[in-house]
């Protein structure tokens, strides 16, 4: 890989700020393709950052917030809107079903004994997708932290970026 350059990618905050962010881009020597490594706090094809979007899915699914409420609280100035809010958290529940799937096969070969894992008991958690998924991220983090000392400071404000990361990196297309 070679250094190609770099463009500049705004990244949105509520109340209407925004940074613009130089990314790195990266050119193949053998395949002639280039790649642009974004940061963590950035998602593809999204402007907004991350803690943005997280703080929205968050509030809707695991405080199961009503949508006014939601918009009330992660939203400043109008920014992100409404539409969009909605739009994060409708791509986020036709996705998670999928991604819930994947992180249960990965926990299932950590522990098949984990009662996350059974359906029918009673400390299995939540049974709507987008919920359980959160729920699942939470326990596919404490796994991972057993195994890559990298992500020891990891915390429970953290474990929306893990997944993200932990699903790109398995094929799982976009969550959100």
């Amino acid at each position: 890989m070679i250094g190609h350059g770099f463009y500049f990618r705004k990244a949105l905050v509520v109340a209407g700020e925004a940074y613009h962010v130089p990314i790195k881009r990266w050119i193949c020597d053998a395949c002639q393709h280039t790649v642009a490594l974004l940061p963590s706090f950035l998602l593809p094809y999204r402007h907004y950052l991350l803690a943005v979007i997280q703080a929205v899915v968050l509030t809707r699914f695991e405080e199961s917030t009503p949508w006014v409420e939601v918009a009330r609280r992660c939203s400043a100035n109008e920014a992100p809107s409404p539409q969009t809010i909605s739009r994060w958290c409708d791509a986020f529940a036709d996705h998670a079903a999928s991604w819930w799937a994947a992180v249960q096969q990965t926990l299932a070969q950590q522990d098949a004994g984990s009662p996350l894992l059974d359906p029918l008991s009673e400390t299995a958690g939540p049974r709507d997708a987008p919920r359980a998924l959160l729920q699942a991220a939470l326990h596919l983090l404490a796994w991972a932290k057993t195994r890559w000392t990298e992500l020891a400071h990891y915390g429970l404000k953290d474990r929306f970026r893990f997944l993200w990361h932990w699903g790109a990196s398995h094929g799982l297309g976009r969550l959100i």
